[in-house]
């Protein structure tokens, strides 16, 4: 069974709908597959990896790891999705799999991660037979490519909103009125919906947070039920520039699916809004998103999303003219600006038109792009570039009426998102945006001894904060550019994996006017771990193979070893080893052989989930009967010679008669 699941990145909405996902006794494979099928097409991705992975230790069917994989790009893990999806292809020895190739090179792009996936996406145009697959990375391709000529955008300081607005769920369509509140749709689940008495499904809301003497905002509010319908989700606000109008999008779904979604309109009335209704000219069976209110042609006109019959693919942006209270029919803006995958968050001021896609280059997911209205036709589309997009899903990408201030919404990392949110790249985020009247910036030139060096990571500190204000990594070149406060200390640390890390320490007293920091560091390459060679049954030692008391669970220390061996699987594909597992003397003879037996069988069930074929490891456990000192029975030794004992080792029982390892530095 081949299940491929096509993702769209818009905000990931997290339930737990699988009702028959709930732990149970015992499973047959069937059920299993049933279950977690169940749960992906009612979009409960987290269950339906559980159940695809049960189903996976019963089978080791490689399919259900691509689904696994797939499981994980939806929800926009894309460090695990990467790694699964490379567990796949390493284990793929007749190209059965050859096409996930892309979805494992867009997985490293959303993480940033650049150099690998151009040579990925290269890799892939050149073997694929798959014209339209080839296309697609082609146009990822365009985009890592175009990113020397993306500008920086130093001048925009973006930081988290905070958690007065920000829940651990999805937050989107941030909209400022007149009065400076801020209002937007938040999944919120931390307030479910309440229906007679009881606690239900968490629907998307509409909430409101009014400014603060200080500057920040007071703790949200949901909008009364006349706007948030119950079993409804209320999102997509908007408003008309006389703060007389709020638009919005109220969405059924099925099973978390979006079943409809139509366009809503709710007008003041004195200081509340009115019962809101649909605009019938934009809604029908197909769906209707995110209106914004604009102009073009010297009209007024509503913008919005929607996927009805004859446009481009996917989401597509129109426009309705506004006639008094009427809206005219529909008109698709054309093919320079939609594209057959997804444009969404359209935003009109001065002029230009702002909007985030997927079908244009970008740098990863959604980007956010403008284009401007001449008068007669709409100019090229632009990339807005670093900061206001990353190589997360970036989107309605708003400014306040001076164009001094603004907002997006991203699934970019932060330093708390971790603690915060169920992964790093979890859910959706408000950004704000400040444009800096005043311009300080650090450009910092990373070499080595021979020239420019990409890869390289620098972080930025403030003052004693232990926390960096700022860390950029950069794949496709040598500098990097941070904004920076006036009269404030910096210290900046360069690293780079095979280098020493080296810092630069510097200030910006006294700095009023705009100004750069202009700073190169090379860094010094480590030397080569030395080598030596290590011949057919010569026990090699894993040194960080430990185990808990009594426990034989493979603990995350362990893994830079078992990592390191897996490499020299893959380098020498002729080799056998036999691993093994051993104990101290203290305890019973046969515990202490079962013991190191259950661990040498951990030790290889995780090289085997990594790719390694079953075959090509023997698993032993000795338990006391090799000791290398002598701490037999009842003889008393110190902590440090039982731990001798205690080891993890492997060597060739077949193969290469020799191989050549890492010394221990």
């Amino acid at each position: 069974m081949m299940l491929r699941f096509s993702y769209i990145s818009i905000a990931v909405l997290y339930f737990n709908v699988c009702m028959i996902a709930q732990p149970v006794v015992s499973s047959s494979y069937e059920t299993m597959l049933e279950t977690a099928a169940t749960c992906a097409e009612n979009h409960d991705y987290i269950n339906a990896i559980e159940w695809f992975e049960k189903a996976y230790k019963e089978s080791k069917d490689p399919n259900l790891q691509v689904a696994i994989g797939d499981m994980y790009m939806l929800l926009r893990d894309y460090a695990k999705a990467e790694k699964t999806y490379d567990r796949v292809l390493k284990r793929d020895k007749r190209d059965e799999f050859f096409d996930i190739r892309l979805d494992y090179a867009r997985a490293m792009k959303a993480q940033g991660k650049y150099k690998l996936a151009l040579d990925e996406f290269n890799g892939f145009i050149s073997t694929t037979e798959s014209d339209s697959l080839r296309n697609e990375a082609k146009l990822e391709l365009r985009g890592i490519l175009l990113m020397e000529k993306y500008a920086e955008n130093i001048e925009a300081a973006v930081s988290f909103a905070g958690e007065s607005i920000n829940s651990p769920s999805a937050e989107s369509s941030p909209a400022l009125y007149s009065d400076g509140t801020l209002y937007f749709s938040s999944m919120n689940a931390k307030t479910p919906t309440i229906i007679d008495g009881e606690e239900g499904e968490y629907h998307a809301k509409i909430y409101s947070a009014a400014r603060t003497p200080q500057g920040d905002f007071s703790k949200a509010s949901a909008l009364d039920e006349a706007i948030n319908r119950i079993d409804f989700y209320n999102t997509g606000v908007s408003f008309s520039e006389d703060g007389q109008k709020m638009y919005f999008t109220r969405a059924k779904y099925n099973n978390n699916g979006v079943e409809n979604s139509q366009i809503y309109l709710s007008k003041r009335a004195g200081d509340k809004w009115g019962s809101p209704y649909p605009i019938e000219a934009l809604n029908n069976e197909f769906r209707s998103r995110h209106p914004y209110e604009g102009e073009l042609f010297g009209r007024k006109v509503l913008y919005y999303i929607s996927d009805m019959p004859g446009g481009y693919g996917g989401y597509d942006i129109y426009y309705s003219t506004i006639t008094g209270d009427a809206y005219e029919k529909p008109v698709n803006l054309g093919e320079k600006i939609n594209t057959p995958r997804n444009e969404m968050s359209p935003f009109y001021k001065d002029g230009a038109l702002y909007f985030s896609s997927n079908g244009h280059p970008g740098m990863g997911g959604l980007d956010n792009f403008y284009t401007e209205w001449d008068g007669s036709k709409w100019s090229e589309v632009t990339n807005m570039g670093f900061n206001y997009n990353t190589s997360y899903d970036d989107s309605f990408l708003r400014f306040n009426q001076g164009g001094t201030a603004g907002y997006v919404v991203s699934n970019r990392t932060h330093k708390d998102k971790k603690k915060y949110k169920n992964t790093d790249t979890c859910c959706d985020d408000i950004y704000m945006i400040q444009i800096r009247d005043l311009v300080i910036e650090l450009k910092t030139i990373v070499n080595n001894e021979k020239g420019p060096l990409e890869g390289a990571t620098v972080e930025l500190f403030e003052g004693s904060k232990k926390v960096p204000v700022d860390s950029k990594t950069n794949f496709l070149s040598n500098d990097f550019a941070f904004l920076l406060d006036s009269d404030k200390s910096y210290k900046a640390y360069i690293t780079r994996e095979g280098y020493y890390t080296d810092s630069i320490s510097f200030n910006t007293n006294g700095i009023f006017d705009d100004y750069t920091v202009s700073k190169t560091v090379t860094l010094k390459a480590k030397p080569e771990a030395p080598k030596r060679i290590v011949s057919r049954n010569e026990p090699i030692l894993l040194k960080s193979i430990f185990f808990d008391l009594a426990d034989d669970k493979i603990r995350p220390d362990a893994e830079p070893d078992l990592e390191y061996l897996k490499t020299l699987m893959d380098k020498y594909p002729d080799m056998v080893i036999e691993l093994s597992s051993h104990t101290d003397s203290r305890g019973d003879n046969e515990y202490n052989k079962k013991l190191s037996q259950r661990r040498a069988n951990s030790t290889k069930a995780w090289l085997v989930e990594e790719g390694v074929e079953a075959a090509r490891i023997k698993a032993v456990g000795y338990g006391e009967t090799k000791l290398l000192n002598k701490c037999k029975d009842k003889v008393k030794c110190s902590e440090e010679e039982h731990q001798l004992n205690r080891r993890s080792e492997f060597k060739i029982i077949a193969g290469p008669q020799t191989i050549e390892i890492k010394m221990e530095g």
